[in-house]
């Protein structure tokens, strides 16, 4: 398989590239593909503060085989809002990808454009395969969301070429792939799967136990301020989850309720249908078992 070679949309020749690497696999072959067609960018990645660790050492990883990244992001990261907020995001209030990523690095674009007197083009990894929504998005153009121009060169990629991006230079894939995970970033998203959620639970309890304790803390936090100020929270539950019901609302929509992380980690261990512990631990379904081009994990020592 050859590369396609890139070529900056016309009339932004002299304008500054910027890709949003995030230590996922399609954002990285984006900006291999970039190097490879010898356009010159800079590299930035919008740290939320909420990655794995897997996620930041594959970022010095990608510095030392490709080159620099800058870093982007607000003090003291998910945190910091958690507590600001004494509650999570939740799927009507995503408040975490526009306040600790789409606004820091309009920040970064703007400061770009100060410093160099040039126009910024904002280079992001995302493909079609990923979703209709992005299938209907187009290659380039302005994007008033984002106040901006926006390329998105690797739009057409199967997840097969951006794989073979990765090994044409020698660059490893986020080894949470390799154990099984469909997407990396904040670790664990609110939209985990229940396989994703298990392979966390499974390889970072401390990160269960450090929720666990955010959720008792956001809920002592809501009934102080509700104390001080009536009615500042309608209830007095803060928590990182929400578990699909099968009922539907007035609306036709999907009823979730929040869950304690506890609770959704027990489930995540259970055979279909969420009553039955497994009673084999079965291979993962996601990330490089999913695309069937990865070996298994190394078994990795207690």
């Amino acid at each position: 398989m050859t590369a396609d070679t890139l070529t900056i949309p016309a009339g932004h020749e002299e304008d500054e590239i910027i890709v949003s690497v995030s230590g996922g696999k399609d954002s990285t072959a984006t900006w291999l593909r970039l190097l490879e067609s010898g356009i010159r960018c800079r590299a930035v990645f919008a740290d939320t503060g909420w990655e794995a660790p897997e996620t930041y050492a594959y970022l010095d990883l990608l510095r030392a085989k490709v080159g620099p990244i800058d870093v982007v992001g607000v003090e003291g990261g998910m945190r910091a809002k958690i507590r600001a907020r004494a509650g999570f995001p939740a799927r009507k209030q995503r408040w975490c990808t526009r306040e600790l990523k789409v606004e820091p690095l309009r920040e970064y674009h703007d400061r770009v454009r100060a410093e160099t007197d040039r126009e910024t083009v904002s280079v992001v990894g995302i493909r079609a395969e990923e979703s209709e929504e992005r299938a209907a998005m187009a290659v380039f153009g302005f994007d008033e969301r984002w106040g901006g121009y926006v390329w998105r060169p690797s739009l057409d990629l199967t997840v097969a070429e951006v794989i073979e991006t990765h090994h044409r230079h020698g660059v490893p894939l986020n080894p949470l792939y390799l154990r099984g995970h469909n997407r990396v970033g904040c670790y664990p998203c609110i939209y985990a799967t229940k396989e994703e959620i298990k392979l966390w639970a499974d390889h970072a309890p401390e990160s269960v136990a450090e929720i666990a304790a955010l959720e008792a803390e956001c809920e002592r936090l809501r009934v102080e301020r509700n104390a001080e100020t009536p009615g500042r929270y309608t209830h007095d539950l803060a928590l990182y989850f929400q578990a699909r019901t099968a009922s539907r609302g007035p609306d036709g929509k999907r009823v979730y309720l929040p869950v304690h992380v506890d609770e959704v980690v027990r489930w995540s261990r259970t055979a279909r249908g969420g009553q039955q512990p497994m009673l084999f631990d079965l291979p993962p379904q996601g990330g490089c078992f999913r695309w069937g081009m990865c070996e298994p994990p190394a078994k990795e020592e207690p």
